[in-house]
């Protein structure tokens, strides 16, 4: 039975700062969906299904309570990523949203799949800008990219980029030659490298995430399921012998992805 591992939805309430609804992202979805249910497949997400970030968490709830109930009926289950942390606290308490897909939610955990260790988690438990409960850096840079897209009407502008990909990617432009210049490793390659010192802390094989909305891989034991909320919409694939590889789902059919992290 294959795992599909997906990551980083980021639903909002199908407003100027939702990029799911958009470019026919989610009949492509629901297509995929329905290709893990033939397949007999297991679903994870991991991480930022939602993003309470930049929208109201009832609102966005109700607004994707039938892709819940979707997933749900597949018995997805849900890591949770920085986006969507306003119940981190309440995992496995009886204090806890009452839809099923709130109950099956967790935090980052390790499995064993065709005799290999793997690792599961979002990412941001080693971003230094995103990893705390409380507000900051990244959050702060979320919420002013949402007030963009209010006043653009839309997440994306007139050739099709994303409004917070532009505004974020200055700052980590500006925060790449700064780390240039001072010697240190780019922003994109601290997180990779964060990610690969957190399996070798688990002692496991394998690590899967998501995050940084890069997908790709590092040899057989390293990777990143991409996101469903830009130009690509990505996932990983693990067998039941502890393969795994990276897939682009394209209209209606799954395509092998080949990218090196």
């Amino acid at each position: 039975m294959p795992l599909f591992c997906l990551s980083d939805l980021h639903l909002c309430e199908r407003g100027p700062r939702d990029n799911f609804p958009c470019n026919g992202r989610e009949e492509r979805f629901n297509n995929f969906l329905n290709h893990v249910e033939s397949s007999g497949g297991k679903l994870l997400i991991l991480g930022d299904l939602f993003d309470w970030w930049l929208a109201n968490m009832g609102a966005s709830i109700l607004a994707y309570l039938p892709l819940l109930d979707r997933l749900d009926s597949l018995g997805a289950s849900w890591v949770l990523g920085n986006h969507d942390n306003a119940f981190w606290s309440m995992v496995g308490s009886p204090v806890m949203i009452a839809h099923p897909m709130f109950r099956r939610s967790c935090h980052a955990f390790e499995a064993t799949i065709g005799g290999r260790k793997f690792a599961f988690l979002h990412g941001h438990e080693t971003d230094p800008y995103c990893r705390d409960l409380n507000p900051g850096i990244g959050e702060v840079t979320a919420i002013i990219s949402g007030i963009l897209e209010d006043r653009n009407k839309s997440p994306f502008d007139r050739h099709g980029h994303a409004i917070e990909d532009d505004f974020v990617g200055t700052l980590e432009k500006a925060l790449t030659l700064w780390r240039t210049l001072t010697f240190h490793q780019s922003r994109q390659l601290e997180m990779v490298n964060g990610v690969e010192k957190y399996r070798k802390e688990k002692q496991a094989d394998v690590v899967v995430y998501g995050h940084t909305h890069q997908p790709g891989f590092r040899g057989d034991y390293h990777f990143n399921t991409g996101c469903w909320a830009r130009q690509h919409d990505t996932f990983v694939v693990v067998n039941d012998n502890g393969t795994a590889s990276v897939w682009e789902w394209l209209g209606d059919q799954a395509i092998p992805y080949f990218t090196a992290l």
